[in-house]
């Protein structure tokens, strides 16, 4: 069985190609793999937002904030001195390992991350990416980033447009995959794809919550 411990290596090396960014988890395991970390909630699956006029700063790195809230970050997160676009987490719910295939669950608990993308370009480009974001248990680490499956209702991941013109948003949803027992109540904007210290959100993630207590992101994110 592949574990989510293991996985962060080579997913780590492959960060520059890879469609969605892995990490590792830790926490204690429980019995049974089938059961959820925690009750399921219910959590919107899209935000009815509307672009903010004119131009905006890009959302510091460590800043908190609460579910439904948006953040302005780089569209490509391997282009973070690029075009933003405006990044809106509505929650993350857990499931149960038994609705999904174990190549998407890994022997872990998966979590479904709801999250409506809306583009800022004043022109049509390409359809901003949510690859930079996971789920996290203590809002520095992120977890082993999954798609659903087709027509998994659940979790849909949108087939998004291939362009978006300013104003313009979709929501899609994707699977955070933690070790059995461990609770991800948090999603993370977690990319390192700069050698500028002020988009290092590796080190000091934007972090969506509950409002819950957040761990201080000053330090940098555990690799293992």
């Amino acid at each position: 069985m592949v574990t989510l411990r293991t996985a962060v290596t080579s997913a780590l090396a492959l960060v520059g190609t890879a469609a969605t960014l892995t990490a590792c988890t830790s926490g204690s395991e429980s019995a049974g793999v089938d059961s959820p970390a925690r009750p399921s909630t219910s959590v919107p699956v899209s935000a009815n937002v509307v672009a903010p006029a004119g131009l905006v700063d890009r959302t510091p790195t460590g800043t908190p904030l609460a579910f439904g809230a948006s953040a302005y970050l780089p569209a490509d997160a391997f282009r973070p001195a690029g075009q933003l676009a405006m990044f809106t987490v509505t929650g993350i719910e857990p499931g149960s390992a038994s609705e999904l295939p174990e190549s998407v669950t890994h022997g872990g608990t998966p979590f479904y991350v709801h999250v409506t993308v809306t583009q800022l370009a004043n022109r049509q480009l390409d359809v901003p990416s949510v690859v930079g974001l996971a789920g996290s248990s203590d809002g520095r680490t992120a977890t082993l980033t999954e798609n659903p499956p087709d027509n998994f209702d659940r979790c849909r991941a949108t087939e998004a447009p291939r362009t978006l013109g300013r104003g313009n948003s979709y929501a899609t949803c994707f699977v955070a995959v933690a070790d059995k027992g461990v609770d991800l109540n948090r999603v993370i904007y977690w990319a390192q794809t700069s050698t500028d210290p002020s988009a290092d959100y590796k080190a000091a993630p934007v972090v969506w919550s509950d409002g819950s207590p957040v761990a201080p992101a000053s330090s940098p994110a555990p690799t293992s």
